[in-house]
């Protein structure tokens, strides 16, 4: 019998496409440190999608854990010129 380990990773889901964008282990530190009553932190946080490129600003208090992979940022094709 085989165990499978099943990944997990914090994250926020995009504004627009609402897909998982992990976010950095400081990011998630930051997470830490509001739960431990620091004031002194910042409360929110800038990210981009790596699937449809979206930037936008999010609230630390919307950090998850996703299970799975995080997708990878989108191949995109360029026209020869």
């Amino acid at each position: 019998m085989t165990t499978e380990m099943i990944r997990t990773f914090h994250g926020v889901s995009c504004v627009k496409c609402r897909e998982p964008i992990r976010v950095s282990s400081k990011v998630v530190g930051l997470l830490d440190a509001i739960e431990q009553g620091n004031t002194n932190v910042p409360h929110t946080f800038e990210t981009r999608c790596k699937l449809c490129e979206f930037e936008s600003l999010y609230a630390v208090s919307d950090i998850q854990i996703f299970s799975g992979e995080a997708r990878r940022q989108a191949l995109r094709t360029q026209a020869a010129c």
